[in-house]
């Protein structure tokens, strides 16, 4: 029961990575505020997570997410954890990205994390500090070919949280980031479908053939590692990344 009388603020939690967290999160005790860009999906994960309510988010958006927060404090309290791990992607080489798309990457990944942080410092401060887990991913780390403007966006993530970790320390505010290798989640599938020409299991074997566990991860096998820098355990621990890939980024 590690997160017993904590509040959790977590962004993207209506599906995947972040959605595996926050069930984690309430199985240990917490609290959680689902925030999500769609608000019908985010109250329907409530729904399924103890002690949760679902929140409409556009982490792109200053007065979202400035709402969001508001309203996570008068209805659950002031949080002492923030998780983002609301993602956007979309594939393609460089030289064939729409700028649309681009802007859009940076709009949810670095200028989503930025809001998120930024609007949470106040009330982590009011809680006597705290801690933010921000989701990268091993694009931040290597080069792989389509997806560019993805590792682009996650490269930020990295950059931002190392910056802002120095600045709040002083706060009693910790600062982390899991960058997960391949992971079985809804905004992951249309990769691996593209991959195997079609066939989903066949473009997951194709990704992860050459890295030493050879297979992809579940969320909540990437929940595991956030919850930890989540909790007290991780207390010493700020600016630091954690690479959840089996092995991928060992090659």
């Amino acid at each position: 029961m590690r997160f017993a009388g904590k509040v959790l603020f977590a962004t993207g939690a209506a599906s995947g990575i972040g959605q595996a967290a926050a069930r984690r999160f309430a199985m240990e005790g917490g609290r959680i505020a689902i925030a999500d860009i769609d608000g019908a999906r985010a109250a329907a994960a409530a729904r399924e997570v103890p002690d949760a309510i679902g929140i409409a988010c556009d982490v792109a958006d200053e007065a979202s997410v400035r709402s969001a927060v508001a309203e996570t404090v008068a209805r659950l309290g002031p949080f002492s954890c923030v998780l983002n791990a609301a993602g956007h992607a979309s594939f393609g080489r460089l030289g064939d990205l729409a700028l649309v798309d681009w802007n859009r990457m940076l709009a949810v990944h670095a200028t989503g994390t930025f809001l998120v942080c930024r609007e949470a410092l106040p009330i982590l401060r009011q809680a006597g500090g705290g801690a933010i887990v921000n989701v990268a991913s091993i694009a931040a780390l290597v080069g792989r070919d389509g997806v560019g403007g993805y590792s682009a966006a996650k490269g930020a993530i990295l950059a931002l949280s190392r910056q802002l970790a120095i600045e709040v320390a002083g706060d009693g505010i910790r600062v982390n980031v899991v960058a997960p290798g391949h992971v079985r989640t809804a905004m992951t599938e249309p990769l691996f479908v593209a991959r195997g020409g079609g066939d989903y299991e066949k473009g997951v074997a194709s990704a992860v053939q050459h890295t030493p566990q050879r297979r992809s991860a579940e969320p909540e096998e990437i929940a595991a590692p956030i919850c930890f820098l989540l909790s007290d355990e991780a207390s010493f621990f700020t600016g630091t990344l954690l690479v959840p890939d089996g092995g991928a980024t060992a090659l």
